[in-house]
């Protein structure tokens, strides 16, 4: 099995790129680099710093900011056009998986229109995703009425064509749909796994095993995603790693 790591859980402390994948590069094989705050890669002076490490990568999106489910059209295009800045910096730090949000909508009048948008970006992203040649993936979100993809509804599955789901075991848990995601043909989608724990009320990102999931009822079915199972946790829960890859192994 496959495991990485997330870069996540250093955002906001007091490690920078350097010193934070130095810390994972003696933990496991694989790292997501996030695009935020001490840690962007995309920062002139960071771009080069994951070359320095025997480590894979893959890239998440900016936490704020992007919206492709924006109707207002220039947000939109705009955000693309970042996309694309995203896909480059994946190339130059050997990224094999580029993983996005699928935005928002405040208000549920606007649905229909950011669900009309979000389909338009998926067929954009389709088209960016050949000419780069880096698999792009969307996450499915936590269950906060503004999100997008928060279940895996006909309309967005019938449009993702070639790009792919990074199925985020903790928000799926908050919306009660793991099973909606694991079962049927839906899994053949999902490529990359994000792991981590919640009490099932709000996105708390714990350590496995801190929380409420019941992760060994899906043993078989995780074990079917190929991908790598990328443990995302947060506010600088590091000196809990230890203890959350040693959970993921046992399962």
């Amino acid at each position: 099995m496959k495991i990485g790591v997330s870069s996540s859980i250093f955002l906001d402390s007091n490690y920078d790129l350097h010193s934070s994948l130095n810390f994972l590069e003696k933990k496991v094989k694989y790292v997501e680099l996030v695009c935020d705050g001490n840690l962007n890669v995309m920062e002139n002076e960071n771009i080069h710093i994951p070359e320095l490490y025997n480590l894979k990568y893959t890239l998440h999106c900016p936490l704020s900011d992007l919206n492709l489910s924006s109707f207002r059209e220039k947000i939109r295009l705009t955000t693309l056009s970042f996309v694309e800045d995203i896909l480059k910096t994946a190339n130059s730090v050997n990224g094999d998986i580029v993983v996005l949000h699928p935005g928002y909508c405040i208000f549920k009048y606007d649905y229909e229109k950011s669900l009309d948008s979000l389909i338009k970006s998926l067929y954009d992203l389709n088209n960016l995703q050949r000419e780069y040649s880096i698999k792009i993936t969307i996450e499915n979100m936590p269950s906060y009425d503004m999100f997008m993809f928060r279940k895996p509804i006909y309309e967005i599955m019938e449009n993702l064509e070639d790009i792919g789901i990074t199925f985020d075991m903790g928000h799926a848990f908050l919306n009660n749909n793991i099973e909606e995601f694991l079962g049927g043909g839906i899994i053949k989608k999902i490529i990359h796994t994000h792991i981590h724990d919640n009490n099932g009320v709000f996105d708390e990102h714990l350590c496995i095993g801190k929380g409420k999931i019941p992760f060994k009822k899906y043993v078989r079915e995780i074990k079917k995603i190929k991908g790598i199972k990328m443990i995302e946790m947060q506010n600088k829960s590091f000196e809990e790693l230890d203890n959350c890859i040693k959970n993921l192994k046992n399962l």
